[in-house]
């Protein structure tokens, strides 16, 4: 099976790195880290040696980039302990173990030095107008949080926290997850959804298709973060490996939460932006939230509390970070037409060579 998800994303608060989530060293025993110029051929040598591992029944996690969904940062075969990075900036990482288990692949060996300074100011030109546009999408991605933050923050004055505690207790019950253990269980952190320049993108009913699906509803979005949250912290005090994934919005609340060893998800429903696949159960916080003090805030500021502000705002993030694509695409260009591609093809088939036939990966 092939999981697709997102390792890194461009929030209201900057880029969050979760690179060091995809293969945690304890469970590595290969990892790659690829560097080298934007053009040059890592996202394509990461696809192919995902459709090799694939063809032969492998299931890959692969993990796209935020400012390109249909390119890939990583690729994870956690059956093989293997895992192959895009080593460069937002996301640079460094090997922990090198020649052992870690090992550097620089594609800048394979590129015409001669060719590319002969684009110097070109390329120091994009560059320039390329990170005038990050600053404004940060901007406006920035404003969208804030106004996320302040809807969020009508639903936490309204929360009925003792209720709360008690749903979480029956949903602990239902999912047999009580007592202790001497194992701490361990949350892996990853982004399911990501603001890109193609607008906002989720591969949440892809990734959860196969599993048991709970499904809470999105107007108790406050309610649903502290559960969700609450009902992690309990699942790894009881040895309960778990998979967060966070909100591009606001990315200190939950979005999903996936209990692998019990085949269970737990997704937050509805809108644009929530889980609409099918799920087993809907879990109706509303009797987590006191209406009264709701209605009365809302009241009070209805005026102000419009969603066409934060459509804006996505809207203008959207289109600069597009805008910004676009000069990456032109030097991605320039460092493509300067690489030797066929010297870039005989690595990807050593590699898979390699990786194929290496005893520790069977």
């Amino acid at each position: 099976m092939t999981k697709h998800m997102f390792a890194g994303a461009n929030t209201p608060t900057g880029f969050i790195n979760f690179f060091d989530q995809i293969m945690p060293l304890e469970k590595a025993k290969k990892r790659y880290f690829l560097k080298g110029s934007s053009g040059s051929g890592k996202s394509t040598f990461i696809k192919k040696i995902a459709a090799e591992f694939e063809a032969i029944g492998v299931g890959t996690e692969k993990f796209h980039c935020a400012n390109d969904s249909s390119s890939l940062d990583a690729l994870s075969i956690c059956s093989r302990g293997l895992c192959i990075i895009d080593a460069t900036a937002p996301h640079s990482c460094d090997p922990e173990i090198p020649a052992a288990i870690d090992k550097i692949i620089d594609f800048a060996e394979f590129l015409d030095e001669q060719k590319i300074t002969r684009y110097v100011d070109e390329i120091k030109s994009l560059l320039r107008l390329k990170r005038h546009y990050n600053e404004k999408a940060s901007s406006y991605l920035a404003a969208m949080g804030n106004i996320y933050k302040a809807e969020n923050k009508t639903y936490e004055i309204a929360l009925k926290k003792h209720t709360l505690q008690e749903l979480l207790q029956e949903w602990l019950g239902i999912l047999n997850i009580h007592g202790s253990s001497n194992y701490t269980g361990f949350d892996r952190k990853l982004f399911m959804s990501a603001v890109t320049p193609d607008g906002y993108v989720s591969f949440a009913e892809n990734y959860f298709n196969s599993y048991k699906i709970y499904g809470i509803c999105k107007k108790s979005r406050a309610a649903a973060s502290y559960f969700l949250t609450e009902l992690k912290e309990k699942a790894n005090a009881c040895g309960i490996n778990t998979e967060s994934f966070y909100c591009p919005f606001a990315p200190d609340r939950l979005d999903y939460l996936h209990l692998p060893q019990i085949n269970t998800a737990f997704t937050v429903l509805g809108g644009r932006f929530g889980y609409n696949g099918n799920v087993e159960k809907k879990i109706d916080m509303s009797i987590c939230i006191d209406t009264k003090i709701l209605d009365n805030i809302k009241l009070s500021t209805s005026q102000i509390e419009d969603n066409t502000l934060f459509d804006q705002a996505l809207d203008a993030a959207v289109y600069l970070m597009y805008s910004s694509r676009m000069h990456h695409t032109k030097i991605e260009e320039i460092y493509s037409g300067s690489m030797d591609f066929n010297k870039v093809k005989e690595l990807t088939e050593k590699t898979v060579h390699e990786l194929l036939n290496e005893k520790h990966f069977h």
